[in-house]
């Protein structure tokens, strides 16, 4: 018999799962923008023209369903955890059934797959390297049992996953145009820029002060408090500073270094405050990567837009 709280008909079960666990009205804008971004920075750095080829939208669908795919391989991991753990969620209230969930993940996947095979001829060899390893972090790796036992061990090779996705992504933009751009250490410069944060943020979810320590495996309680500090310290500084030189190289005004130095002074003053003194009450970690993330990536999008608009 069918739960009375579950609708009756796919779609509707699906757009309930977008609005809990993936907006596409916010996910879509911000796609569209962080791969223009990225898009444009890699042509202008190559010296190119800048132009929306067939290539560039590999690169923005590819980006929009490979969040999507990485959503659903986190939801489809944890299912029962989570029923537990967050009855308020779809799932546990039958809202949306976990077959809905091995949909979306399908349809993200080949949509993915036909896409790049179809049109992204010229980066398949990045695309193979990217969604082979996406899928062995959803298969654990094939060790399933250990990876729940050892949950850092999990965060550290779960991490390259932004990285991968980014590499290709970049890849995709420097595809596009006339010629396919070599990769140049000012490329790889742009890819730490855009996946370093997400480190940041990722280390600084899982560090609490010794107060507010439980059972559940952090990077403080595990590498101490810190070096788990120092962690994301290092990841959002050498962001704004990497941001700083990519900004010289294209001729950015003044306002955007004046703006990217004050979010670099409101990443040392927070995180040194925590570390010197790792207390609750400064532990506002995980907002300001958040929202350093945010103003590091609109900065630079911004000044990108107004310095090359065409």
């Amino acid at each position: 018999m069918r739960d009375p709280n579950t609708p009756k008909y796919f779609i509707s079960r699906a757009w309930i799962y977008s609005k809990e666990m993936f907006p596409v009205l916010i996910y879509l804008p911000y796609v569209i923008a962080l791969y223009g971004c990225v898009n444009f920075v890699v042509q202008i750095l190559s010296g190119d023209p800048v132009v929306i080829d067939t290539m560039a939208i590999v690169g923005m669908i590819s980006a929009f369903f490979m969040m999507l795919l990485m959503r659903t391989f986190d939801d489809l991991k944890d299912i029962e955890i989570d029923i537990e753990l967050f009855p308020h969620r779809a799932t546990a209230r039958k809202a949306v059934l976990k077959s809905d969930i091995v949909a979306i993940s399908l349809i993200s996947f080949l949509v993915l797959l036909n896409t790049n095979i179809f049109f992204g001829q010229s980066t398949l060899p990045v695309f193979a390297i990217m969604i082979s390893y996406c899928l062995l972090t959803f298969k654990w790796f094939f060790a399933e049992q250990f990876h729940r036992n050892h949950i850092f061990i999990t965060m550290m090779d779960h991490q390259p996953i932004p990285y991968v996705i980014n590499f290709f992504l970049i890849h995709t933009a420097l595809a596009t145009g006339a010629h396919y751009e070599p990769f140049s250490p000012n490329h790889l410069i742009l890819w730490l820029i855009v996946s370093l944060p997400v480190t940041a943020w990722e280390v600084s979810r899982k560090i609490r002060s010794a107060d507010m320590e439980t059972q559940y495996e952090t990077f403080s309680m595990v590498v101490g408090v810190k070096t788990a500090t120092a962690i994301p310290l290092i990841c959002l500084t050498a962001t704004g500073l990497m941001s700083l030189h990519i900004g010289s190289l294209l001729h950015f005004s003044p306002w955007f270094f004046a703006i990217n130095i004050a979010i670099l002074a409101m990443v040392l003053f927070v995180y040194l405050r925590f570390f010197f003194r790792p207390i609750k009450e400064n532990n506002i970690l995980t907002n300001t990567a958040l929202f350093t993330t945010t103003a590091y990536f609109t900065n630079l999008l911004v000044n990108t837009v107004l310095t090359y608009a065409w």
